[in-house]
């Protein structure tokens, strides 16, 4: 599932308003994903020997090196392509009952992209994971307890935070380290400081690509020492951290 974190975005290639009439096209495969919010029309794709229904409000996941045919009614979509670590084997569709805050994020994103003033590319960056966050935290919120969303909500607004620690977010979401650790294990397969650092890694690299001085980006990622940063970036990626913007392509 794109949205847990677990195929990491190397790059934002395009975000695009996108209209076209209806009809029923053979797509070929594309070296680049897309996360399409559909604001008019509906879609019939099928990719892989599976059909999937898309309506208007849905967001489509599309991975790279995914070929599919789609029968469409006249359509209107906001669209975000990007490059993965790796090639997804399945189709992703969301549907929820209120997505005007995901459509807002889309739409930020696209203005961004169109008037590419300074730092465009990491705020960009910035709103796809917001949104695949919102995503995630709408598909789980039945099946996860409250207080453990808060805590996701919580890291994921203060991972910037060098100061931001297990403690910090049990207190914050009124449940147990104990409990916290579990949960979060299952869900993300991975421990809330392996969560935590990927968010900072993540965030330093699109820093690191903006131009920003690495003495600077360790500061503004959450690690709030250089050589800390240096330190776990090769232990975590076995890279400097000047190859981080390269990571992974």
């Amino acid at each position: 599932m794109l949205c847990n974190g677990g195929n990491p975005i190397l790059e934002i290639t395009g975000v695009e308003h996108m209209r076209w009439k209806g009809g029923t096209f053979n797509v070929s495969c594309r070296n680049y994903s897309a996360l399409a919010f559909r604001i008019n029309g509906n879609a019939i794709i099928q990719s892989n020997g599976n059909e999937y229904n898309i309506k208007t409000n849905d967001i489509l996941y599309l991975p790279q090196n995914m070929g599919y045919t789609a029968k469409y009614t006249d359509t209107e979509m906001l669209v975000i392509h990007f490059v993965t670590a790796r090639d997804d084997k399945e189709l992703e569709v969301y549907s929820f009952q209120n997505s005007e805050q995901i459509y807002k994020l889309f739409l930020q994103a696209h203005l961004l992209w169109k008037n590419k003033e300074a730092g465009y590319v990491v705020y960009t960056m910035s709103l796809l994971y917001s949104i695949l966050g919102t995503i995630l935290e709408k598909e789980t919120k039945i099946n996860l307890p409250p207080y453990f969303l808060k805590a996701i909500s919580y890291i994921n607004s203060n991972y910037k935070n060098s100061d931001l620690n297990a403690d910090t977010i049990c207190a914050e979401a009124g449940i147990g380290a104990t409990a916290f650790r579990q949960l979060f294990k299952n869900h993300y397969q991975k421990t809330p400081v392996e969560y935590i650092t990927d968010l900072r890694l993540e965030y330093a690299r699109n820093l690191i690509s903006s131009g920003m001085p690495i003495e600077n980006v360790a500061y503004e990622s959450g690690f709030n020492d250089p050589k800390y940063f240096a330190r776990v970036v090769k232990k975590r990626l076995n890279c400097t951290p000047r190859d981080l913007k390269n990571y992974g392509r």
